[in-house]
């Protein structure tokens, strides 16, 4: 239905139960569109692990985006850190016997109390 191409006497010839049902019409595609609208973001919100009640608009994404690669840049820095621990074996065994350690260490939140 595309009133643009009618042009504007045949408009306004239009019969006033024609234009409500062109009113109810139009409605029920806005609702459709409005329901799809809502499919779509909620699939982009579980897409990208934002909360359902989260607004999703442009700044909201590039807060999300900035705090996720801020994230990944503090990954990288420790791991080229380990990276350069690792080069020296004497600080590299150091470092497995503190994890071997700590994987035998009994954990006080497991014991049951």
């Amino acid at each position: 239905m595309e009133l643009e191409h009618i042009d504007q006497s045949a408009i306004n010839n239009i019969g006033e139960d024609r234009l409500k049902h062109y009113n109810k019409i139009l409605k029920e595609q806005v609702g459709e569109l409005d329901h799809e609208i809502l499919h779509v973001e909620n699939g982009f919100k579980h897409s990208y692990g934002i909360p359902p009640f989260i607004e999703v608009s442009p700044a909201t994404i590039m807060r999300n985006l900035a705090a996720d690669i801020f994230s990944l840049q503090e990954s990288l820095h420790a791991l080229e850190h380990d990276l350069l621990v690792f080069e020296d074996m004497k600080q590299l065994k150091e470092w497995l016997k503190i994890v071997k350690r700590s994987l035998a260490a009994p954990r006080y939140d497991d014991m049951p109390f």
